[in-house]
């Protein structure tokens, strides 16, 4: 009897126990965060050629201009960009001449493009292709020339890029000023 008693105390502090441990609960929950997507962009820096004479020759003044393509979409869709060149209008300027013939893009061209160079975000991989890299390094630039490019997952970051250009100025050309707009694009893909 004895024995049995003790097996039913067992039991019961058991019991006991068991009703005072604490039941386990698990709960689960997510965390979130979104990133928006930034913009592309490309510009380019004004240019000022050197101030020329009057000639009966043609001549044709060299400049350098610095583009910087910016890419902060995070689409890792890749990247190019473009430049053309408009006419070079003329207008009259201090004791210049009355009237004056515009010069045509196509004098305008493109002599070299350097590597582009990062300023901020992912490197250039020059060995990888389109990481970002040159386009073309010359032409005329009375059509859109594709100047630098970046591959798919390449070109997050912003970029300059040093372009060579010079302007064939026509023999006899009216004293004034030739301005031209250079138009420069970026689009997605390379």
């Amino acid at each position: 009897m004895r024995r049995t008693r003790i097996i039913a105390c067992l039991a019961g502090s058991a019991a006991l126990i068991a009703g005072l441990a604490p039941s386990a609960f698990a709960a689960t929950s997510s965390v979130t965060q979104t990133l928006t997507a930034g913009a592309r962009s490309a510009s380019m820096v004004d240019l000022t050629l050197p101030s020329l004479a009057y000639s009966h020759a043609e001549r044709t003044p060299n400049g350098s201009m610095t583009l910087t393509a910016d890419d902060s979409t995070g689409s890792n869709a890749g990247w190019n960009v473009t430049i053309q060149s408009s006419a070079f209008v003329w207008t009259a300027g201090g004791e210049g001449a009355s009237t004056g013939t515009n010069i045509p893009a196509a004098n305008f061209a493109l002599t070299s493009a350097a590597v582009p160079t990062v300023t901020a975000g992912q490197a250039v991989n020059v060995t990888a292709t389109f990481g970002p890299e040159v386009g073309v390094s010359s032409g005329t630039l009375d059509a859109a020339r594709k100047v630098i490019q970046a591959g798919p997952t390449y070109g997050n970051g912003t970029y300059t890029q040093a372009l060579g250009v010079s302007l064939l100025i026509p023999a006899q050309s009216a004293a004034g000023t030739y301005t031209g707009t250079l138009t420069t694009t970026i689009i997605a893909a390379p």
